[in-house]
């Protein structure tokens, strides 16, 4: 099914300029007012609350023709927590379509134009990629600053004096206490052990929060502008210069609001099996509970998706006085 809006857009621009910002006209489907200010967190996320139900229909079918089919082979297929890790490696490509897809229902409902799942689907798949390539820029640079990062740990353990087979028999259970004393050995070596293990545990995430909050919006450039992955991070960075303690306050709400309703239905589903199905199969749980997310997946992703590409256009709005131009039909 195509949803034909009565606004078309005819043409998008980027204003450069020493005014104040121009209103930002939205398309009727929207039915929100113009306003010449910036989005506060409440107009935001009450702008994305109304585009969400507003084509729930197409979003949320987007993403079930992808996620239903993963969910009953996860079902089938995942009994244990390797091959859960191993389903997911394999199947990221499928999450990657996803969230392409729902980028470019949002996009293209923003700037009023007809929607269509083929037509979103058609358009993600030339830039999976270039969104790959993003993964693997953004996984490796996280991985560096991480070791980079826990280098006052590994030097504890360099002078400690205990050997790398050593310290992972200490983490081998059941523990005793021998090897109680080589974790405590490396913890307590001078000043670079417990000390160095806060340090890096404080600096770790701080520093990968960051960076997630400067690329929170490459994936919306790489398919709002056609840019390739260095270019839409550069882009992301640009973007969020200034805004980076508002968009991890988003990040952090939109995830905490997400976790608290995924919580409930993860409890309220095990309770449900608990009681049903006392005796049900471990091997078989781990499919299950995979199998759930997933469906929760084709409720949460839409709006998680919609939430940022409003926010990337707010930012765009902010910074570059951007301008939607549409016209009656």
């Amino acid at each position: 099914m195509t949803l034909r809006p009565q606004n078309y857009l005819l043409e998008s621009k980027r204003v450069r300029r020493n005014l104040p910002p121009p209103e930002t006209r939205l398309p009727t489907q929207m039915q929100t007012p113009s306003t010449p200010t910036p989005l506060t967190f409440g107009k935001l996320l009450a702008r994305a609350i109304t585009l969400y139900p507003t084509h729930k229909a197409i979003l949320l079918r987007t993403a079930a023709i992808f996620y239903l089919p993963v969910a009953a082979l996860s079902y089938l297929l995942v009994d244990n927590l390797t091959t859960n890790i191993l389903f997911s490696l394999v199947l990221w490509p499928v999450d990657a379509i996803v969230s392409l897809s729902l980028i470019v229902h949002c996009i293209d409902s923003l700037h009023g134009r007809p929607l269509a799942v083929r037509t979103a689907v058609m358009r993600g798949l030339p830039r999976l990629l270039a969104y790959i390539g993003l993964g693997v820029v953004i996984s490796a640079v996280t991985s560096v600053v991480a070791l980079v990062l826990a280098a006052p740990v590994w030097v504890g353990f360099l002078n400690s004096g205990v050997s790398l087979d050593e310290l992972l028999d200490a983490f081998a259970v059941p523990a005793t206490p021998g090897q109680a004393d080589i974790v405590f050995s490396v913890l307590g070596s001078a000043l670079w052990g417990g000390t160095g293990l806060c340090l890096s545990g404080l600096l770790i995430p701080t520093v990968l929060f960051y960076l997630a909050a400067r690329w929170r919006f490459a994936e919306v450039a790489l398919m709002a502008e056609g840019t390739g992955p260095l270019k839409s991070l550069r882009r992301s960075w640009s973007l969020s210069r200034g805004f980076v303690l508002r968009t991890l306050g988003l990040f952090l709400l939109i995830f905490i609001v997400m976790g608290i309703i995924g919580g409930l239905i993860g409890g309220l589903v095990g309770f449900a099996t608990t009681i049903l199905a006392p005796a049900a199969d471990q091997s078989r749980m781990f499919g299950f509970y995979y199998a759930l997310s997933k469906l929760s997946s084709i409720i949460a992703a839409p709006f998680y998706v919609t939430v940022f590409v409003l926010y990337y256009f707010d930012l765009r709005v902010r910074k570059e006085q951007y301008d939607f131009e549409v016209v009656q039909e």
